[in-house]
C-alpha cells in the first residue's frame, strides 16, 4: 500500500509562520483505492483529521416553491437518523469517539465534513456512511424540521431586523430562486415540501461522482483513503445536479423605509456590491472592514454608539451571497428619535473612511490582531481543509488556498486604502433600509408597511 500511494504523490510545500515559527506544510495528492482523488495535508502536531466532501453542481433542478430542500434535505439527513440507528443514537455514536460530521448545502455544492482522532477515523467513516447512504427520511422528523423552520421565519419576520434583511432580499434578488431559498417566504412553501420531494433531491445529489475532497490532520494518507471509500461506500455513481441561472444581485440607490408602527426601536441596513471573497484584494478588504465597523474600537461603533450614543452596536461585515455577488453591509438597532442624525452620521463616518482609509496609528493594530486571529486557526486540521475546498471550488491552487496567512502577513496601509477606494461603493450608490414606528422619521424615497412590498421600491 505504500509503494501505491508513493507512486501517485504529487508533492508541493507551502510554508507558513505560524507562532513566530517556520512550519511546512507538505501538500500533496492522493487517491483512493477505489478511485476518488483527494487533497491531503499531513499535520503531524494535530490531534485529529478532517474530512471534507464537497459534491460539486447546484440544485437548480428543484421546481419552483421547493427551494427550501437546500436546507430541510440536509439537515434531516444529518438529525433525522439513518442505517437502523436514530438521531440520538447517531450523535452519541459520534460523540462516543469524540467526533462529529456535518452537512450543508451552498449555492454550488453539497458540503460534508468529518472530523475525528486519527485512531477513530474509520469508524466516523462509517457513522457517515450510514448517514450519506441509508438515510432514513423519517416523515415525522420531516415535518417537525418543517414546522420549526417555519415557526424561526416568521419569528424572524416580526423583528425590525428580520423587516430590514427580508427587504434587502426582495430588492436586491428580485424573483431569482435565491430569494426563496434565502428568506424562506412564503413560509407555506416550506411546508408544502413532502419526503418524495427530498428523496428526489437526495437521489439526484448524493452521488460519487462531481466530487473535490481535501483532506488536513494527523491521520496516515492509507488510513485516509480508506475512510474515504468508506464513507462513500454504495452511493449511486451519477449525479442530476444543475446550476441555477446566474444571479445579478440589483441595488436602487434609494432610502427605503418601512413603517412598523409596533416596533420598540429603529433598525437600520445599507447594503452594496464588493468583491466576492477569495478575489483580488480580499484580504485587504477584510482588514478594512474590520477598521470600520467589526469590534466596539471600530469607526462606526465609535461614531454611532460612543459619540452619537444612539445604538448599542453598529457594525459593517461582507459576506458572499453567491460565488459572484458579494455584499458590503452596515446595520444596527438605533434610537428612534435620533434615527436621522444616526443615518448621516453613518454616512460621513463611511465616506470619510471610504475616501481617507486606515489611518497610520489604525493600521498596525489591526494588522496584528487580523494576523493573530488567521494564525490562531491556521493550526486547525478543519481550517485547513476549509480552505483547500475553497481553493478546490474557485478554480484555485492548492498551495494558493493555504497561502492565505502570508497574503495578510504581507499586508500594507497604501495596498488595504488602494482596496478601499477601488472597491466600497459610495454610500450614494447603496441602498438604506430603515425600519422605524415613526413614518416621518427620515427622509425616505419609498414607504412601505412590510418587506412583501418591497418590489415597489426596486
Amino acid at each position: 500500500m505504500k509503494t501505491f500511494f508513493s507512486a501517485l504523490c504529487r508533492a508541493a510545500m507551502v510554508l507558513f509562520l505560524l507562532t513566530g515559527q517556520v512550519v511546512a506544510y507538505e501538500i500533496t495528492e492522493q487517491k483512493t483505492p477505489d478511485g476518488y482523488d483527494f487533497t491531503y495535508v499531513h499535520m503531524p502536531k494535530a490531534n485529529r483529521t478532517a474530512v471534507s466532501i464537497a459534491w460539486v453542481g447546484g440544485y437548480g433542478f428543484l421546481s419552483s416553491r421547493k427551494e427550501n430542500i437546500e436546507e430541510l434535505g440536509p439537515i434531516l439527513m444529518i438529525n433525522g437518523g439513518a442505517g437502523g440507528l436514530s438521531p440520538d443514537e447517531v450523535v452519541a455514536r459520534f460523540n462516543a469517539i469524540d467526533s462529529g460530521a456535518r452537512l450543508y448545502l451552498d449555492d454550488d455544492a453539497l458540503r460534508g465534513f468529518i472530523v475525528a482522532p486519527a485512531k477513530d477515523l474509520g469508524e466516523a467513516s462509517t457513522i457517515a456512511n450510514k448517514v450519506l447512504a441509508e438515510p432514513t427520511f423519517d416523515p415525522r422528523w420531516l415535518k417537525r424540521f418543517q414546522r420549526n423552520y417555519v415557526e424561526n421565519v416568521r419569528g424572524y419576520s416580526k423583528t425590525p431586523k428580520g423587516q430590514a434583511w427580508l427587504s434587502l432580499r426582495n430588492i436586491t434578488v428580485g424573483n431569482h430562486p435565491l430569494r426563496q431559498v434565502w428568506n424562506g417566504t412564503p413560509t407555506q412553501n416550506i411546508s408544502s415540501i413532502t419526503i418524495d420531494d427530498v428523496s428526489d433531491w437526495y437521489a439526484r445529489t448524493v452521488t460519487t461522482d462531481g466530487l473535490e475532497i481535501a483532506v488536513a490532520g494527523d491521520a496516515k494518507p492509507t488510513a485516509v483513503a480508506e475512510a474515504i471509500d468508506t464513507a462513500l461506500r454504495a452511493l449511486p455513481s451519477q449525479n442530476a445536479r444543475e446550476d441555477l441561472p446566474p444571479l445579478q444581485m440589483h441595488y436602487p440607490a434609494k432610502t427605503i423605509l418601512i413603517h412598523r408602527p409596533e416596533a420598540e426601536k429603529s433598525f437600520i441596513l445599507i447594503g452594496g456590491p464588493i468583491p466576492p471573497s477569495y478575489s483580488v484584494d480580499y484580504e485587504a478588504l477584510q482588514l478594512a472592514t474590520g477598521v470600520l465597523g467589526v469590534s466596539d474600537q471600530s469607526r462606526l461603533f465609535t461614531a454611532v454608539r460612543k459619540e452619537l450614543r444612539a445604538s448599542y452596536g453598529f457594525s459593517a461585515h461582507f459576506s458572499d451571497f453567491t460565488r459572484a455577488n458579494g455584499m458590503l453591509y452596515m446595520q444596527g438597532e438605533v434610537e428612534t428619535a435620533k434615527l436621522q442624525k444616526a443615518l448621516e452620521t453613518v454616512q460621513r463616518t463611511y465616506e470619510t473612511f471610504r475616501t481617507v482609509g486606515v489611518g497610520m496609528v489604525e493600521f498596525p493594530f489591526a494588522h496584528r490582531i487580523f494576523k493573530n486571529r488567521v494564525r490562531s486557526n491556521m493550526d486547525k486540521p478543519d481550517t485547513i481543509a476549509h480552505l483547500l475546498t475553497e481553493a478546490q471550488l474557485t478554480g484555485r491552487s492548492s498551495s494558493s488556498g493555504l497561502q492565505y496567512l502570508e497574503r495578510v502577513e504581507g499586508l500594507s496601509r497604501a495596498e488595504v486604502n488602494a482596496a478601499i477606494l477601488r472597491h466600497f461603493p459610495k454610500f450614494d450608490d447603496m441602498v438604506k433600509i430603515v425600519v422605524s414606528p415613526d413614518r416621518d422619521a427620515v427622509k425616505a424615497d419609498c414607504v412601505i408597511s412590510a418587506f412583501s412590498d418591497a418590489a415597489d421600491c426596486r
